[in-house]
């Protein structure tokens, strides 16, 4: 209908914001953690440092947002990355993570971040947002 209704060749309905992206990484996350009975995890962890619909994805999504602090250099603070996963026991579902992140910073510890969420039985999201920049 679209066709005829603007004589274009072709219409594609592809949606153009990187939210619909967060929005399947996460459902895809939390699909999988139901699939290996870890679907009560619902804690998402998300630094302050990150893309603005990261938060609102993870509402969307049914998960609880836990915000982590950055530093004054735009760093995420890893001793609240430690924190929230030792509240939040057994619940950790996700971490999403702007990279680079909105500060424009490249985690530098990025992989320690990640191996603590993965210990934890959480996924990360990667959300690179900001990459085109």
């Amino acid at each position: 209908m679209l066709v005829a209704i603007t004589h274009y060749d072709t219409i594609s309905l592809q949606p153009n914001s990187g939210a619909n992206g967060e929005f399947a990484g996460l459902m895809a996350i939390k699909k999988y953690q139901e699939s290996i009975g870890e679907g009560h995890r619902n804690i998402c962890l998300i630094p302050t440092s990150a893309h603005g619909t990261n938060p609102a994805t993870a509402v969307m999504c049914g998960m609880k947002v836990v915000p982590i602090a950055c530093d004054d250099k735009g760093n995420i603070v890893i001793e609240e990355v430690k924190k929230a996963i030792d509240t939040h026991k057994g619940k950790i579902s996700a971490a999403m993570i702007t990279y680079p992140s909105t500060f424009g910073v490249f985690e530098a510890r990025v992989k320690e971040l990640t191996d603590l969420v993965h210990q934890a039985g959480g996924q990360v999201y990667l959300d690179g947002a900001n990459m085109n920049a």
